[in-house]
């Protein structure tokens, strides 16, 4: 009964609100965004391609079907964006060991550097706009994306999809 209160408690609230959250959240997010494809472009890649070395290496290598999940995107589109990516040397493509029409794609070891390299430019961008508020805007902004996260790590009772945010 309690968490039928507080589902309810938010869905009251939540139209100008979370309508302002995201208008304040926008511009930072359109910020990093376009830094980050800048970095991705000087190497000749894509945010979108950035993506797939994220998952891939938040997850490890995955089969084509399931990255095309990820992304959100078709196995034929996977495919053309893994070929691209492989031309340029940031993923490889296996053939899975015990079923050979699986294709497995993992990161090279250039493809983890860079996802490192630029996972380190996010952090130390937002590590620096965090700095720059005070002690009790920080405590602020953590308990409420702990209050966030809690929200999206509850299993299936509330309308918030866990399926990745595009690029």
């Amino acid at each position: 009964m309690v968490h039928l209160c507080i589902i309810i408690g938010v869905t009251q609230t939540v139209p100008g609100i979370a309508d302002a959250i995201l208008e304040e959240i926008a511009p930072i997010v359109a910020r990093a965004k376009h830094a980050w494809a800048a970095r991705c472009q000087e190497r000749g890649l894509s945010l979108t391609h950035f993506q797939v070395l994220s998952i891939l290496d938040r997850s490890g290598p995955m089969p084509m079907s399931h990255l095309a999940e990820h992304l959100g995107v078709s196995l034929p589109n996977a495919t053309g964006i893994i070929s691209r990516m492989e031309e340029r040397g940031v993923v490889e493509r296996l053939h899975d060991a015990t079923d050979r029409r699986v294709v497995v794609v993992q990161p090279t070891q250039v493809g983890l550097e860079f996802s490192r390299e630029l996972g380190d430019v996010r952090r130390t961008q937002l590590t620096a706009l965090i700095g720059a508020l005070t002690l009790e805007q920080q405590e602020n902004l953590l308990r409420a994306v702990r209050d966030l996260r809690a929200v999206i790590d509850q299993p299936t009772s509330h309308p918030v999809s866990k399926e990745p945010l595009p690029a």
